[in-house]
This record gives C-alpha cells, sequence and structure tokens, in this order.
C-alpha cells in the first residue's frame, strides 16, 4: 500500500494543465488549476506509465475508502438539529428564567459597497434553534466600528433593509471524499435538493449553485428554478465520479472565483459541507489570502462540519473571518433540517444598512441590542477600504443655516487628519448633503460651504489643500429613503469623505 500511495502523489506533481485560470480577486490573477479531468502533461513513456499506473491506483483506494466509510460517534450531549422556531420577544424573560434556553445576539453576513455598510442580525438560542422576532429598531443601543489599535466610532445612521429589495446567492459546496461513503453522499445529493425546492417556493430573489468536491471540484447545478437544480441533483448518484482525499481550500477558492463575477450589492454566501479535514488541495495559496478574498468581494461562509474526524477549529476560523457562520452535525437524518434552516436564517434574520464611519481593513462590528431587563451583544468583522469611491460619514452636525463646526465634531475630523498624515499619497472628496428641507438652491449652496469648511479645518492640521476636492450636493443624493413623502429625513444630512485615488 505505501507503493500505491507514493505513486498517487507523484501524479500530483507531474506537470497538471495549466490552461484554466481562475481569479480570486478582481486585480489579481491567481492561477488556480481545476483538474476536472485528471489532465496530465505527459513528454515521455515512462511519464505515461507513471500517469496510467496512478489512476488506476487512485480508483482502487477510492473504491477502499468507499468500502469503509468512516461512522461517527455521536457524543451524549449532543443537541440533535430540530427545525427553527420563533417566538415574540416580550417571552424572552421567561424562557430566560424558566427554561434551558441562553439567548444570545448573532451578526452575520457583512458586506460592504462605496456608500453603505451591510449586515444580519439575529436573537435567539441557536443550539435550540429558538428565534425571537418582533424587535424594532429603538431595540438597538448602538453600533459601533473597532480598529485593530482600540479607536472605534459609533455609528449614528442606520436602518432596516427590506428582505424584498435585495438578489441573493447561494452557493453549497458538497464534500464528496471516499470517507462520506455512498450512502451518506447520496442521502446529501437528496437533502440540498430538497431543501432548495422548497426555499425557492418561499424565496423569489434567490438563485443557487451546487459543487461537489473531493480532491476535484465540479459544477452540478446551478440556476433560479426547480428544474435547473434538478438535473444535476436527481437522481442521485453516491459519489460517482469522485472520493478519495479532501481539497476544503480549492473548492472554496473555485466557488468564491464564481461568485466575485455577481454584483457585490448583492447577497453572496457559500456553504461548505464537509466531514473531514483539507488533505489534497493543491492550491499553496494560504488560507488567509482566500477568506481575505473572499471578504473583499462581499462573499460570506458557513461551515457545515458533520461527524468526528475533522479539524473543527479550522472550519470556524473560515466562518468567523469570512463574516459567516459555524454548525456541527453528526446524522445524516439532520442534513435537509440543517439546509432547512440555513435558508430561514436568512429569511428570518433582520437585514441593517449603515453608514461606515471611519476606515479600516480589520474592524470589528459591534451592536448591543436591549430589551427590557436585557442587553446582548454581538459582533462580527467588517471593513471599509481605502478604495476609490468608497465613503465614510463624520457625523458632523451643524446649527440650523451654519456652516460651523462644532468642537465636539474636532476628534472625528483629526482621525481623518492622522489617516491622511500616514497614507501621503492619499486625495479625498469632501461633500456636504442636506436633506429636502427647504429651498434647493440655498441647500446646494450651504452644503458647499460646510465642506469647504471641513477642507478648511483639515488644512489648518498642515494637511495640503491640493490633496482635497469639496462639492455640496444639496438633496440630490439622499443615503436613506423618505418616509411617507416627507421632506425631511437627519440621515440624510451629512459630511461624508469619499477616497479619490
Amino acid at each position: 500500500m505505501k507503493n500505491l500511495i507514493l505513486i498517487i502523489l507523484l501524479t500530483h506533481t507531474i506537470g497538471y494543465s495549466a490552461n484554466n485560470s481562475y481569479v480570486l480577486d478582481k486585480k489579481t490573477p491567481i492561477p488556480y488549476h481545476l483538474i476536472s479531468n485528471d489532465t496530465i502533461v505527459v513528454k515521455t513513456e515512462a511519464g505515461k506509465v507513471i500517469r496510467d499506473v496512478g489512476i488506476v491506483g487512485k480508483k482502487v483506494l477510492r473504491k477502499i475508502k468507499e468500502l469503509f466509510a468512516v461512522k461517527h460517534k455521536v457524543p451524549k450531549n449532543y443537541i440533535s438539529i430540530s427545525p427553527v422556531q420563533t417566538y415574540n420577544k416580550d417571552s424572552l424573560e421567561f424562557f430566560i428564567n424558566e427554561s434551558n434556553l441562553k439567548p444570545s445576539l448573532k451578526l452575520t453576513y457583512p458586506r460592504i459597497t462605496p456608500s453603505k455598510g451591510y449586515f444580519s442580525f439575529q436573537l435567539g438560542d441557536y443550539e435550540y434553534f429558538k428565534y425571537f422576532n418582533e424587535l424594532n429598531i429603538k431595540n438597538i443601543e448602538y453600533i459601533k466600528l473597532i480598529s485593530e489599535d482600540g479607536s472605534e466610532c459609533i455609528v449614528d445612521k442606520f436602518e432596516f433593509v427590506k428582505k424584498g429589495s435585495s438578489n441573493r446567492h447561494f452557493s453549497f459546496l458538497l464534500d464528496h471524499s471516499g470517507s462520506m461513503g455512498k450512502k451518506r453522499a447520496s442521502i446529501l445529493q437528496k437533502s440540498i435538493f430538497n431543501a432548495i425546492s422548497k426555499n425557492i417556493k418561499n424565496d423569489s430573489n434567490s438563485s443557487y449553485s451546487v459543487y461537489k468536491f473531493s480532491e476535484t471540484t465540479r459544477l452540478i447545478s446551478k440556476g433560479n428554478s426547480i428544474e435547473s437544480i434538478k438535473s444535476g441533483l436527481i437522481p442521485v448518484n453516491g459519489l460517482r465520479g469522485f472520493g478519495g482525499g479532501t481539497a476544503v481550500k480549492d473548492a472554496l477558492i473555485r466557488s468564491i472565483t464564481d461568485l466575485i463575477k455577481i454584483s457585490d450589492k448583492d447577497f453572496k454566501a457559500v456553504i461548505i459541507f464537509t466531514d473531514g479535514d483539507s488533505n489534497s488541495d493543491i492550491q499553496s495559496i494560504p488560507m488567509s489570502n482566500v477568506l481575505k478574498s473572499a471578504n473583499e468581494n462581499n462573499i460570506n461562509i458557513v461551515s457545515v462540519a458533520f461527524g468526528s474526524y475533522l479539524n473543527i477549529d479550522y472550519l470556524k476560523d473560515i466562518a468567523v473571518y469570512s463574516g459567516g457562520d459555524l454548525f456541527h452535525i453528526y446524522k445524516p437524518d439532520e442534513f435537509e433540517t440543517l439546509f432547512d434552516n440555513i435558508f430561514e436564517d436568512v429569511l428570518l434574520s433582520y437585514d441593517l444598512e449603515f453608514v461606515p464611519c471611519f476606515f479600516g481593513e480589520n474592524i470589528k462590528l459591534e451592536m448591543k441590542l436591549v430589551s427590557d431587563e436585557f442587553d446582548f451583544v454581538g459582533e462580527t468583522v467588517f471593513r471599509t477600504p481605502l478604495k476609490k469611491g468608497y465613503s465614510i460619514d463624520l457625523s458632523i452636525e451643524f446649527e440650523i443655516n451654519s456652516k460651523t463646526i462644532r468642537s465636539q465634531h474636532y476628534s472625528r475630523l483629526n482621525s481623518i487628519v492622522k489617516l491622511l498624515k500616514f497614507e501621503k499619497k492619499l486625495k479625498i472628496i469632501v461633500e456636504g448633503h442636506s436633506d429636502k428641507l427647504g429651498a434647493e438652491k440655498i441647500n446646494i449652496k450651504l452644503s458647499n460651504e460646510r465642506a469647504l469648511a471641513v477642507k478648511n479645518y483639515l488644512i489648518s492640521k498642515g494637511i495640503s489643500g491640493e490633496r482635497i476636492k469639496t462639492i455640496g450636493y444639496g438633496s440630490s443624493q439622499p443615503a436613506f429613503n423618505y418616509e411617507n413623502n416627507s421632506n425631511i429625513n437627519a440621515k440624510n444630512r451629512r459630511i461624508q469623505i469619499v477616497i479619490d485615488n
């Protein structure tokens, strides 16, 4: 068996075809060799022999692994997966004091566009899949961003997003390595088809991609209709065409590469299901770079760990550092319920949009939720890149018809001074915005004067005026909607700093 394994490893090192190139970010192409057909460049007769023996060896090893599919021991304290249940938030006190429930605040799915940040949150006990509803904006005590050096700013412009206003894209990566076994692989395949079919009926804004992976990754279904998903999933076929080792990182790279093509304004999530450690990756790219690429392209990753023989910390890090979630299950008859719950979690969570208050690549987003006598704090990762067109809100308030900056806002302005002194080539645009109250001609004039007042403050602190442009938009570019045909929305009165280079 040692010689057989050696030959298999050799086939992984003898010139795979590099005709396929995939991109992990929108600017820098990173070669990713998707070996869907085990294509090997053979230049000698000896190479041909190694190739032929290697392919036979891999087939034999896969058959052996299928025969001896791993049996997982279920922990005694394991809480089986149950369908999501919702409760009125007024029953929080009862559940906390009279039951075993331990609610917590979960923040997930952060993403960023040039003008807005987004994330989802849910209050509940996630071991028992019991969620509390009827939360409102008044239950949010604060949202803040915290940088790596400990500095922080309070986000004071935010509101809920209506569920029907955004498109969602789910990409499923299903582990079909030998350890899964033919039977469990078939159950997994049928379960994801059933869960997607149900979600299609409840959610008209979603599309789906389903991949199988072991040592290679292959897209088997894609679309937004039951017919398009069914074509690649039904009838189930176990491990046919797969088996062998597990290449988690390669599978993530493939899925991320495909999702990059979708607009950053849309919700994009990868759900990776695996029962083992990543042991067959071809790519040498560090996982940290893979997760960075996911973050930069607004892609969140949900890890589903199945069974006993895996590195749960590895899968947890993938979820945490991509703003996703982690689930750990042990029973094949729970597969469908778990996938149902993942969809329910997205549909039942509260989606929130906000205007970021400072720039940074590795930011902690923290929110505090209050409900009667109980307080809950949750956090997730976030980033506001120093890229052209991206902006933050300084939350500077002016007196009516005034262009004078109040002293309490100097600290926010000083943070921009600090940034511009550190990033010496950075140029910015200071934008003044108003709501629709009053004559637009006056609003434009006043927003121009306020933007210029900010520029003058920055110049007084040693920043070259050549690095700062100003513009006043009046009410022409609202950040938030107006309710009931009102002309007043204080969230639209703002000073924004926009990256100009």
